[in-house]
């Protein structure tokens, strides 16, 4: 069992202020229950989109993952968001300043085109572990429970999960239902026929029961999507992997401009509801899942097609002239002239 102790934030309260008013949640303050921490990754995910434009469309290519720049990025100028290291060094600061028990731990994104099979990258994912202060736990919680809360994998869970093995729970979509189970590496050289080492070898794996096209998977098959160790990792570890994957030739960000926003489904409150759309531009498209529905919403020809999209379905504005940063890069869209 882990116990989170409380931790200091790295931001002060009007920066919470500030964020929880971005959100539309500032009646909740003060109140780190699991209902609110449901409502904070809920409403983190139709506010702050999860994208790497700053690695295309802007001359350093380097995407803001530090606490105050993405701050300062995603709240203050409300100019775009960020990938997991962002995304989640922003929610696990906020998270803390609630008064949330919390801390960061990291992960291996399977990249096996099987459904069944795996193969896993290096550390290039960034999760959080998150308890409830006993004052706020609900009279259904013993206090021992832990979290996990991922609002940095794009198309992943969209609310807490109970780390426990074998827990399951809807996803976004009609019977799309995401699984975590305890799992070891399958290159571990640890012995974990000896009870005493197969704490240093166990991990959790996240894993969902449709394949990558889409398609439910047969009754009782899983797709293991990523998998974590329990070991804590610290803002200077979330800065220095960031520029890893950011200058990483194989890396999904750097051969694609991504960006995923999900939208409160029609007739739907943003705050209380359960169901959520989601936009996604990728390649020469933007579209648009919602149940069972999905339609194309935008195809885009060329960089000024996909600039002025950015600004119309997540608005994130760049001038025109952005698109010569992405000239002749894996990342760029169509013809390389406006």
């Amino acid at each position: 069992m882990v116990i989170i102790k409380p931790t200091p934030s790295f931001y002060n309260d009007d920066q919470l202020s500030a964020y929880l008013s971005l959100l539309g949640l500032s009646t909740i303050k003060g109140q780190p229950s699991l209902a609110n921490l449901n409502k904070i990754v809920r409403g983190h995910l139709m506010t702050i989109p999860w994208e790497n434009t700053q690695m295309h469309y802007e001359s350093a290519g380097h995407m803001t993952v530090a606490p105050q720049a993405i701050y300062k990025r995603a709240v203050a100028d409300r100019a775009g968001g960020s990938y997991c290291f962002g995304q989640q060094t922003l929610m696990l600061g906020m998270l803390l300043a609630m008064g949330y028990r919390a801390y960061g731990c990291t992960g291996r994104v399977n990249t096996a085109p099987e459904p069944t099979e795996v193969d896993f990258e290096t550390r290039s994912h960034l999760v959080l572990l998150v308890q409830i202060p006993t004052p706020h736990l609900a009279p259904t919680e013993t206090g021992n429970e832990t979290y996990f809360v991922d609002v940095g994998f794009g198309l992943g869970i969209v609310r807490p999960m109970l780390l426990s093995h074998g827990e399951e729970m809807p996803g976004l979509f009609p019977s799309e239902r995401h699984r975590v189970v305890k799992a070891y590496h399958p290159e571990s050289r640890l012995d974990t026929t000896d009870p005493a080492t197969v704490p240093f070898a166990e991990e959790w794996r996240l894993e969902i029961n449709v394949a990558r096209n889409g398609q439910e998977l047969p009754q009782g098959t899983w797709r293991t999507l990523y998998q974590f160790s329990l070991h804590q990792y610290y803002l200077v570890d979330f800065e220095w992997l960031s520029v890893m994957v950011q200058s990483n030739p194989k890396s999904l960000f750097w051969n694609h401009l991504v960006v995923v926003l999900y939208t409160p489904a029609k007739g739907d409150s943003a705050e209380v509801g359960e169901k959520m759309g989601v936009k996604v531009m990728m390649g020469p498209k933007v579209t648009y899942r919602e149940g069972g529905k999905y339609e194309v919403l935008k195809e885009l020809k060329n960089e000024a097609d996909r600039i002025s999209a950015l600004k119309e379905y997540f608005d994130i504005e760049y001038p025109l002239d952005a698109a010569v940063n992405v000239r002749n890069k894996n990342g760029a869209l169509g013809p390389q002239s406006l």
